[in-house]
């Protein structure tokens, strides 16, 4: 299934989503609830902060809530704002529902697991004992609500071993039990797991959308939201991750600043590059992923504005940069750069070796004058 549609029924009998966007992921599960027939697993996939652990944990507020008729007999809708089952589920102290990723204790013996994106350092794979402690845990009856949850978030990081583990409860599905697996796209798990599970593919939020909830929802000022949902690119979680942290823009801009640099280096520069960020890689793999990403997008922005599209900026404020490199390279080469770095962000996705990946990486993209580049780049430490 993949999501589409901006507006929800006004009828819905399920309200209070703390997702936003996604509509048309939010109707199936609605009605899917309102049926009776929600899936055993649902594996929702879309690019890196767009939602889907918010949706995922939406999802198990859900099928744990209560709705209470009123006087006449007659069933609210579920709030999956205001339960209290909800608010126990979101702060991670919700006894039947765990989330999975490859920080989570590994002895069992603790169900809390801390939500926060910079919690997510250090070991990079989910581990067959990860799988071993659901699959225990998974047959004891639900305590606090009525189902247990399980969200595998992350779950391209399983290891073979824990992926083939987790074929088990994917076959024989408990009538208890609710699998949730997160993943960026269908092609980064077995299809094995794929073909077990119901999917909800995730796309980018509007800009519009984001800019809105940032200013509605979280108070943002009005200048702010506006360049926050559209660096986002669509992934509103970036937006408020941003909003909270301010030395997250200050690292945007860092990266910007490195890339200038680079692209105007020889291999030596490009090489001690290579070294250092893949010696990162075993430390933190969301940066070197976020950073390959958001080289990406700075090239995006070159492609823009060598076709004359510059109202379709994403880096408003790196125009002089970015229109520099663009007059000194033609659209083969922009061409070109963008697919090094797309094969290079799948082969890290693939834990393909860090270094030899981004030494190919380096040797790859072209290279500018760096006499015409603005001079201030130069001048802030990388």
């Amino acid at each position: 299934m993949t999501d589409q549609g901006s507006t929800l029924g006004e009828h819905s009998s399920v309200v209070g989503w703390t997702v936003f966007g996604h509509a048309g992921a939010k109707r199936l599960l609605s009605r899917s609830y309102e049926l009776n027939r929600l899936s055993h697993a649902y594996l929702i996939t879309g690019p890196d902060k767009v939602g889907k652990r918010t949706l995922a944990l939406d999802i198990a507020a859900m099928v744990n809530g209560e709705r209470i008729p009123d006087m006449f007999g007659e069933l609210p809708p579920l709030d999956l704002k205001s339960s209290h089952q909800a608010e126990r589920i979101r702060k991670g102290i919700h006894s039947d529902v765990r989330l999975i990723n490859p920080q989570t204790e590994i002895d069992g013996s603790s169900r809390k697991v801390t939500l926060s994106a910079s919690n997510l350092r250090g070991r990079q794979t989910i581990s067959i004992d990860h799988i071993r402690n659901m699959i225990k845990d998974s047959v004891t009856m639900p305590f606090e609500g009525t189902k247990k949850v399980f969200i595998i978030d992350g779950a391209h990081r399983m290891v073979e071993a824990a992926s083939n583990a987790m074929l088990k409860i994917l076959e024989e599905p408990s009538s208890e039990v609710i699998v949730i697996l997160t993943a960026p796209t269908l092609e980064s798990l077995p299809e094995t797991i794929v073909s077990r599970c119901q999917r909800i593919e995730l796309r980018s939020v509007e800009t519009t959308l984001i800019e809105h909830e940032l200013i509605h929802g979280f108070g943002a000022e009005d200048s702010e939201a506006r360049l926050l949902s559209r660096l986002a690119q669509g992934c509103p979680g970036w937006a408020i991750d941003a909003l909270n942290d301010p030395t997250i823009i200050d690292a945007h801009n860092q990266a910007v600043l490195r890339f200038g640099e680079l692209i105007a280096s020889g291999i030596e520069e490009r090489f001690r590059y290579a070294r250092q960020t893949s010696q990162q890689f075993w430390r933190d793999r969301d940066a070197v992923i976020t950073e390959i990403n958001c080289w990406i997008e700075w090239w995006r922005d070159v492609a823009m504005i060598h076709h004359k599209l510059t109202n379709q900026l994403i880096n408003v404020e790196w125009t002089a940069l970015l229109s520099e490199i663009a007059a000194q390279l033609d659209g083969s080469q922009i061409s070109n750069a963008l697919a090094s770095l797309q094969d290079a962000l799948s082969a890290l996705e693939r834990n393909a070796v860090p270094q030899i990946t981004l030494e190919v990486l380096m040797l790859d993209l072209p290279r500018v004058d760096p006499a015409k580049v603005p001079s201030t780049i130069f001048e802030v430490d990388p």
